[in-house]
């Protein structure tokens, strides 16, 4: 089965905010654009998106879209809506090297985000018709790393550009996942 994964398209905050679970608005043109590139590769699929307002905007403009709280991006707890900056550097270093089993204070693990993320692959009929799913960059990288049998972190070298379609082949074996 084809699946179709596009990251929400570019969110209005400012530079360098975390923002993982903050239910954010798009900027204005950038939905409009997102939503007319990807209108026609959304025809014929069954459309899932993230709650997040950032990722339901779009899907809601791709056709009827079902909400799928498993798509959502990692929580980072107490870092929500702070910049990264501000953070601390070595705070945020020290976060990396322990992933994927450590969370943010008060957030979630990267292996937590993995069994949600296995979880809605193990729901999807490899049989049924093409899913687009309008998610965000932490399940797009978890998703390619869980399809392809690689670690978690296989993917987090790699930008997942706003509003681009990552199209990939969902194996025919995906009750592995469950």
């Amino acid at each position: 089965m084809r699946l179709i994964l596009v990251r929400h398209p570019k969110p209005l905050c400012e530079p360098g905010l975390c923002y993982g679970r903050l239910d954010l608005e798009c900027v204005a043109d950038a939905l409009d654009t997102a939503a007319l590139r990807l209108a026609g590769l959304a025809e014929g699929c069954r459309i899932v998106t993230s709650p997040a307002r950032r990722a339901r905007d779009l899907a809601e403009r791709l056709g009827a879209a079902a909400v799928e709280p498993l798509l959502q991006e990692l929580d980072f707890g107490d870092w929500e809506g702070r910049r990264w900056l501000d953070l601390g550097r070595e705070t945020v270093e020290a976060w990396q090297r322990a992933l994927p089993g450590a969370g943010p204070p008060g957030g979630e693990t990267l292996s937590a985000m993995g069994a949600r993320c296995a979880a809605w692959l193990a729901s999807l009929e490899p049989d049924g018709p093409p899913v687009l799913a309008v998610t965000h960059a932490g399940p797009i990288r978890v998703i390619r790393a869980l399809i392809g049998g690689e670690p978690l972190l296989a993917y987090f070298k790699f930008g997942i550009p706003f509003a681009e379609p990552l199209v990939v082949e969902l194996p025919p074996d995906a009750a592995r996942f469950r």
